[in-house]
C-alpha cells in the first residue's frame, strides 16, 4: 500500500499545518495514515475530517444515518455533526483534517466551504477513479519515492486535494438547460467582478461604475452579491480593503498611509477608525503585535 506510513504522516503534518495562496488559506489540524483503524467512540469537530478507505470494511455513523464503508470508499465528516467509525477487522484509512481561514479567503471560495458543511453527500463508494482520491494516491505516493520533493509541490498538490473536495460531495445541480458544461451566468458575472474590484481596489469603484463596466445593471450586480456571496457590494469592497491592509501590514515596511492608499481608502483617519473597527486595534498596533508574533515562532 504505502511504505513507511508513519513516516509519511509525520511528513505531512510538519510541512503542512497550514496552506495558502492568494484566494484561500486553511488550517490544517492534521493528517492521518491509519493501516488498521478500529473503533472510535462518538463524537464531534468544529472543522472539517474527510476520510478514505484505502482497504477494508466497517460503518460509519453520522447523526441518525449509518452507512456501509468498504475499499475505495470517501467520507465527509461534517463540522458540528455527531458521528462515529466502527470496523471489526480495522481499516486502511487515510484522513486529514482542517478549516478554513474565512477572514484570509475569498468570498466564493468561503461560500463553496459552507456548502460543503451543508452537503447532503457525504459518502463516496468506487472512489479509485474520483480526482480527490487520485490528488490524495499520487500525493502520498511521491513523498514515499526516491526523488526529494520541494515543500512547494508539497503544498501545491495538498492544496488541489483541498479544493477537490467541494466538487466530490457536492450534489449534483438541477439542469440548467445549458448542457453538461456546469456553466452559469450569474456566477460568472460575479466572479468578473470580484475580479474586478479587486484589481481596482485602491480606486474605490463605485457600484455603477463596476456594473457599468461589465454591462450590467447597478441592480443586477447588487442582486448578485447579495444572494451569491450574502452580503452588499459596499460590505464586500470594505472586507476586501482591510483584507489588502492586513496583507500590506504583514509583509511590508511600506507606511500606514501608503497601505491606506493602496488599500483604497480616502484618508489615514478613516482607515485607522475603519481598521479598528473591524480588527479590533489600530493598524500600527496590529503591525507591532504580527511582528512580535513572527519574532517569537
Amino acid at each position: 500500500m504505502f511504505d513507511h506510513p508513519d513516516k509519511i504522516q509525520a511528513c505531512l503534518n510538519e510541512i503542512v499545518p497550514r496552506l495558502q495562496d492568494l484566494s484561500a488559506s486553511f488550517t490544517i489540524h492534521y493528517w492521518g495514515i491509519d493501516p488498521a483503524h478500529f473503533d472510535n467512540p462518538v463524537h464531534q469537530h468544529s472543522f472539517f475530517e474527510i476520510c478514505y478507505v484505502r482497504e477494508g470494511e466497517g460503518m460509519y455513523m453520522d447523526g441518525d444515518d449509518l452507512f456501509p464503508l468498504r475499499k475505495e470508499t470517501l467520507f465527509l465528516s461534517r463540522p458540528g455533526i455527531r458521528h462515529q467509525i466502527r470496523s471489526e477487522k480495522g481499516m486502511f484509512l487515510l484522513y486529514i483534517a482542517f478549516e478554513v481561514d474565512e477572514e484570509n479567503t475569498d468570498p466564493a471560495i468561503v461560500r463553496h466551504f459552507r456548502q460543503l458543511a451543508a452537503a447532503d453527500r457525504i459518502v463516496i463508494y468506487d472512489a479509485y477513479a474520483n480526482p480527490t482520491a487520485l490528488i490524495w494516491t499520487a500525493l502520498l505516493k511521491h513523498l514515499q519515492g526516491p526523488i526529494p520533493l520541494t515543500e512547494h509541490y508539497v503544498k501545491s498538490a495538498a492544496l488541489s486535494l483541498l479544493f477537490s473536495f467541494c466538487s466530490a460531495f457536492q450534489a449534483e445541480a438541477p439542469s440548467s438547460g445549458l448542457g453538461t458544461s456546469g456553466y452559469r451566468p450569474a456566477a460568472y458575472a460575479l466572479n468578473r467582478a470580484i475580479r474586478f474590484v479587486k484589481d481596482n481596489l485602491s480606486h474605490s469603484m463605485t457600484l455603477a461604475e463596476v456594473a457599468a463596466y461589465l454591462h450590467l445593471s447597478s441592480r443586477h450586480l447588487s442582486r448578485l452579491f447579495r444572494q451569491e456571496l450574502g452580503m452588499s457590494y459596499i460590505g464586500f469592497v470594505q472586507q476586501e480593503k482591510i483584507r489588502r491592509a492586513v496583507d500590506l501590514l504583514k509583509h511590508t515596511d511600506l507606511s500606514l498611509i501608503e497601505i491606506a492608499e493602496k488599500s483604497g481608502f480616502s484618508s489615514i483617519h478613516y482607515f485607522t477608525r475603519s481598521f479598528s473597527r473591524k480588527m479590533g486595534m489600530p493598524p500600527g498596533k496590529y503591525r507591532e503585535a504580527m511582528h512580535e508574533k513572527k519574532a517569537s515562532e
